[in-house]
């Protein structure tokens, strides 16, 4: 909001003369018209945090299950959070799987449906 104040303000301040009305007008559309684009872009995620419980390292592989994407596949530190930016489904929420390794043969698996943003999705390997 304070920016586009600014950047109207410093346009009423180029623009004067004859038909300068008319003109800064010109531009608070299309200053509000590439804010509300930069919008929708941004609208098209969600960005939560896969959060580590444990007091150690843990491998877990992140999914996002709309887009089928894997969005990290390597360790991640021990009373951490870590950022993920998941893609909307059609109701607007993101829906996760965590994939954690413990062992040679014990692996846990968590998903994680109607994420919202800022949302933090912990885990705890041995639980």
């Amino acid at each position: 909001m304070l920016f586009n104040f600014l950047v109207l303000y410093i346009l009423s301040c180029i623009v004067r003369g004859k038909d300068g009305n008319m003109k800064v007008f010109k531009y608070i559309f299309l200053v509000l018209m590439l804010n509300k684009s930069f919008i929708a872009y941004s609208a098209d995620t969600v960005e939560a945090f896969v959060v580590n419980l444990s007091e150690m390292n843990s491998q877990v592989r992140v999914t996002d299950l709309v887009c089928d994407k894997i969005l990290h596949d390597d360790l991640i530190d021990a009373k951490s959070n870590f950022p993920i930016s998941l893609c909307k489904g059609e109701d607007g929420l993101g829906q996760v799987e965590l994939f954690i390794k413990i062992g040679c043969t014990k692996n846990k698996t968590i998903v994680k449906k109607n994420v919202t943003d800022g949302k933090k999705i912990p885990f705890l390997p041995t639980k």
